[in-house]
């Protein structure tokens, strides 16, 4: 297997170099920047120019990539696979673009690892193929030889070199058992419920815990929640509702309990388009089996369990299901997917109401995420028209990406017109833009 390194920094604080040590069948590793011959030969990696990476085969590389700025080369190289490796956002970045295109990257991406706990378990509830990079078990859980070095893998890493082990196998291999996803969960599951013994008056190690046994179907979930909740109440956190206590609704949705799981979220709706909603589910509750599909799949999406609504959304007839699974496409910056699936609804629809719903939306586009689950509408209608005005914005985005600037200029201004709308859109152009160019430009002398 061959790999290319894409960084956010210089050779010299490139924090994965023991990964890149450990890459399975390892063949020739090449490092987009400067390496000194020193650094080459010490590190057995090889240090390529931009222009020279573009004059390789890039069917036989899988891209390592720290830094979502180098969206648009992934996109233009077309490699085997990609490899993100998500980062909180570093200091003197811009958070809410960083975290943007980050998102982006991980959709995109053929498999994620991170050593961000909370970015971890947000991948998990978005599209899984994630790997936790840091672990917490004492004990050597591998060996790895390369030349006369010999590695005693952590957990971690041992889970990391199988995960990338995957990528290159057939889809018709055999499967060897549990998968890298479920270990590497059932181990973080075990860490947490050590920590509750260690720390039986902290409610965080509680909802950790609860979190991952959610994550492996374990109905023992609902319990560690509970005692969460009851240690945060105790200790004078009240503001819990929906960090806590909503997250029972989903855990009894998931058991196909749906009556109490409705209860359990009214209980946390204030807002306006929180109490619509529940006005919404009640209707579905009393329906049939598809409505109640969608019951369930929404409140997925309200507690930010996107890959199992969207999972369950994709099961479901009907257009009112479609609608909401490109909802959560947008929400998972799955953008090649959501405009996909809104070109083929507005085939569907015809073209007079597709442009009729785009027009209705002019001059209200919001962030490219999608409105977050306490800004949703009820209302499978206004869903439609938000979602249509989100697709300009899509579409320029991902022009830009691929470096058709003047298109992108095109899409967003027919989504914004000339109004704050296209300004707030073309000032985020020129800042990735300059992003881009920034880590282009620390790249070059290799």
């Amino acid at each position: 297997m061959n790999y290319i390194v894409l960084s956010r920094t210089a050779w010299e604080d490139y924090e994965y170099k023991r990964m890149l040590e450990l890459l399975p069948e390892r063949g020739e590793v090449c490092f987009t920047g400067a390496m000194t011959p020193v650094q080459q030969r010490s590190s057995q990696v090889r240090s390529v120019t931009l222009p020279e990476l573009y004059k390789l085969n890039l069917q036989e590389y899988t891209l390592l990539v720290s830094s979502p700025y180098w969206l648009p080369d992934v996109l233009a190289l077309q490699p085997a696979y990609t490899v993100a490796l998500l980062e909180s956002c570093p200091a003197g970045e811009d958070a809410a673009l960083w975290d943007k295109y980050s998102a982006s990257l991980g959709a995109l991406a053929d498999l994620a690892g991170t050593s961000s706990e909370r970015i971890y378990l947000e991948q998990n509830l978005r599209r899984g193929q994630i790997v936790y990079l840091n672990g917490d078990e004492p004990v050597s859980y591998g060996l790895l030889r390369r030349g006369e070095r010999l590695y005693f893998l952590s957990d971690a890493e041992a889970i990391w070199n199988r995960a990338l082990t995957k990528l290159w196998q057939s889809p018709d291999s055999v499967d060897d058992g549990e998968s890298y996803l479920d270990i590497q969960r059932r181990l973080r599951t075990r860490f947490y419920l050590s920590m509750c013994a260690k720390l039986p008056g902290e409610p965080s190690v509680y909802y950790l815990a609860a979190s991952y046994l959610y994550l492996q179907g374990d109905e023992t979930a609902a319990q560690l929640l509970a005692q969460s909740f009851e240690l945060m109440l105790l200790h004078g956190y009240t503001e819990c509702l929906h960090s806590h206590y909503r997250f029972f609704s989903a855990m009894e949705a998931k058991k196909g309990n749906l009556a109490l799981a409705l209860r359990q979220y009214e209980i946390t709706a204030f807002t306006e388009e929180e109490r619509a909603r529940v006005t919404q589910m009640k209707l579905w509750l009393h329906g049939g089996e598809v409505q109640q599909g969608l019951l369930c799949a929404e409140l997925m999406t309200v507690n930010e369990d996107y890959a199992a609504a969207i999972e369950l959304l994709g099961q479901l007839p009907g257009p009112e299901a479609k609608q909401r699974l490109l909802h959560n496409y947008t929400a998972t910056f799955q953008w090649e997917k959501a405009l996909q699936l809104h070109q083929e609804l507005a085939g569907k629809a015809g073209d007079t109401g597709s442009s009729s719903a785009a027009e209705s939306t002019e001059g209200k586009v919001g962030n490219m995420q999608g409105a977050s689950p306490g800004r949703e509408t009820s209302s499978a209608d206004e869903l439609a028209e938000r979602i249509a005005g989100q697709m300009s914005v899509i579409e320029g985005t991902l022009h830009l990406l691929y470096g058709r600037r003047h298109e992108a200029i095109r899409s967003f201004l027919r989504c914004a017109g000339a109004d704050q709308g296209a300004r707030q859109l073309f000032a985020e152009m020129a800042d990735l833009e300059e992003a881009v160019q920034k880590l282009r430009g620390g790249a070059a002398g290799g």
